[in-house]
């Protein structure tokens, strides 16, 4: 439930002071010589992990079992981004130079195949499968429609372009955060602008949608999530600020909280916590972290467990806390 919007800075210590859970490490998944997992994507109904390994391979394994399903690659250049379609059965698959494939799960078989021309930051699959947002490096992003495989518009953001973007669960809008510092939240079927967020200072690395559809979270270089509201893109309000970079935002299925995974600005090999926050009442419900342990990835379990994987030689970690 949404209800008051009030921090309290009581609640928030207690958070701090006693929300810290004791994280399992529910797997470990050994990986090929010189497969390092460099990130990874959970499917929304958290029964698949995807990998993008330093080898250039893609490989997907089930969870909880970690039996590995699938391996398939952009044959010509490593990966950049992954994204998986919203029922899991599809997973978009971004490249540095440019390439995108469209995957089905589990089978592996390849689907839909474009070309972007730069370097891919971000995906999003809209909710129907018909739709793909794509955020090329230093351009703005693109709407393409995935049935003719062809642009329907660029989005209007074009200094430097974007650096995340979202589908809302409903289908109807669609954000991009924008190298500008601007969010900016479009009508999904056209790319007609609705409303931009232009309140934050610093850029956004991350933006999910909450699971209602009615809020936008955003984070990145200030160190603080943001809930954005969707129809005039004003900010509700910030939960605490941290010390490390927002990397990456996943909402969980029922709404009542967010997986934060944030990362070391001097390197992103340095440990670095995830945060589990309570949407509800702003506070952090309870953190991961793990010394020695850099998070390289985050999502959700069917039974509502909050994910973190982490990579380390020869094996994929995952990790599970509430």
């Amino acid at each position: 439930m949404k209800g008051a919007r009030l921090l309290l800075p009581i609640v928030v210590l207690q958070a701090f002071l006693f929300g810290a859970s004791a994280a399992k490490l529910d797997k470990t998944i050994t990986v090929p010589p010189g497969a390092v997992v460099r990130f990874t994507a959970f499917s929304p109904k958290g029964d698949f992990i995807a990998g993008a390994c330093q080898d250039g391979q893609v490989r997907l394994w089930t969870f909880p079992a970690a039996e590995l399903r699938q391996a398939f690659n952009l044959q010509d250049q490593p990966v950049s981004s992954l994204a998986f379609s919203q029922d899991g059965t599809l997973l978009a698959v971004g490249g540095t130079r440019g390439a995108v494939k469209i995957f089905t799960i589990p089978a592996g078989k390849l689907k839909t195949e474009l070309k972007t021309g730069q370097t891919v930051l971000a995906l999003s699959l809209s909710p129907d499968k018909t739709l793909l947002a794509v955020a090329p490096q230093e351009r703005p992003a693109q709407l393409w429609d995935l049935d003719v495989r062809r642009v329907i518009t660029d989005l209007p953001a074009k200094f430097s372009g974007s650096l995340a973007v979202a589908f809302s669960p409903d289908g109807k809008w669609l954000a991009s955060a924008d190298a500008d510092t601007t969010i900016r939240i479009y009508e999904a079927t056209t790319g007609a602008l609705r409303a931009t967020t232009d309140d934050l200072l610093l850029e956004t690395f991350a933006i999910a949608f909450s699971s209602d559809s009615k809020y936008v979270y955003a984070g990145g270089a200030d160190k603080t999530v943001s809930e954005i509201n969707l129809t005039n893109g004003k900010v509700l309000r910030a939960f605490p600020k941290q010390s490390y970079v927002v990397g990456d935002l996943h909402d969980s299925p029922d709404g009542k909280s967010l997986v934060a995974v944030y990362f070391d600005e001097n390197s992103f090999k340095n440990p670095a916590p995830v945060l589990l926050w309570d949407t509800a009442a702003g506070s952090v419900r309870s953190t991961f972290s793990e010394s020695g342990v850099t998070p390289n990835g985050g999502g959700y379990a069917k039974d509502g467990r909050a994910l973190v994987t982490s990579s380390s030689g020869p094996s994929l970690q995952v990790w599970s806390f509430r």
